[in-house]
């Protein structure tokens, strides 16, 4: 079952480089990313009260819907790690953010899903050995990579000090959290549009309103089956699944973005995600 959950939330959240790249062509990385992850609550919330607060029972030859509140118990741990967690999440989600707004989202999305070139990051200062290969946006896709390695550890380890465990509690709480972080920078961010401009901060995105919806739509379904792929399976295994993204972002780039070098992308990408299977196995 977390392998297919997981699976699940790797189809889905392979669009998600494609939709934002297309809300950055007109609207700052700061607006993109606090206006997907605000609208996409409501979807969240609705969908985890429906899996922690409900169940469905067989009756009379169908199905029976019951909700009663039922108010979950946490400890210390459970604060002290989703609070990093959400810290994590906020940085890697505005470098992520910012990496597609100034690269291809087929050359991004791999260094996001899964990295080796960490080593590149400590080899510079350790060895001297400067990295020759940066396209814009490539150092703040490994940064961001590196920050979303540990938040998925820290969110299992919330998961397991909730009682009963809830993956989407879990989603829920992060992304709320993740929101409160994102909002100074997103009010930043509509206040540094230029005077003369004709169009208002809000112009841009809504110039690609399905692309916005779309991407609202994922942003509040694809956790509900991630966080629940983590809460059953095993984080590193269930992590491993989720790099599988990166392959389909390159197909769905080329796709709709009609991006370049699809060959040399999509064979190094799936590369590192066999490698991080054979690691996990």
């Amino acid at each position: 079952m977390a392998a297919l959950l997981a699976l699940v939330a790797t189809i889905l959240t392979s669009f998600l480089p494609i939709l934002n790249k297309c809300l950055l062509r007109d609207s700052r990385p700061a607006l993109v990313a606090w206006i997907i992850n605000t609208a996409s609550l409501p979807i969240l919330e609705a969908g985890t009260l429906l899996l922690t607060q409900c169940s469905m029972t067989p009756l009379r030859g169908s199905l029976s819907l019951a909700c009663a509140a039922h108010i979950p118990r946490i400890d210390g741990l459970f604060v002290a790690a989703l609070l990093t967690s959400a810290l994590l999440n906020w940085a890697a989600t505005l470098l992520s953010t910012l990496a597609l707004a100034r690269a291809d989202a087929s050359l991004v999305s791999p260094l996001l899903t899964f990295n080796p070139a960490f080593t590149l990051l400590l080899a510079w200062p350790a060895l001297g050995e400067a990295p020759g290969l940066h396209q814009p946006g490539t150092l703040l896709a490994i940064a961001a990579s590196a920050l979303w390695g540990t938040t998925t550890v820290l969110e299992k380890l919330a998961i397991d000090h909730m009682t009963p465990p809830s993956g989407p509690a879990v989603a829920l709480i992060g992304t709320f959290l993740l929101v409160a972080l994102l909002t100074p920078g997103a009010v930043r961010s509509t206040r540094a549009e230029e005077p003369s401009l004709a169009t208002g901060p809000w112009q841009g995105l809504r110039s690609h309103p399905r692309a916005l919806a779309a991407a609202v739509l994922l942003a509040g379904v694809a956790p509900l089956f991630g966080f629940t792929a983590i809460a059953l399976g095993v984080v590193g295994y269930v992590t491993t699944l989720f790099k599988l993204s990166a392959v389909l972002t390159i197909v769905w780039a080329r796709v709709f973005l009609h991006e370049g070098q699809m060959r040399e992308r999509l064979l190094g990408a799936s590369v590192m995600v066999v490698g991080g299977m054979l690691v996990a196995a």
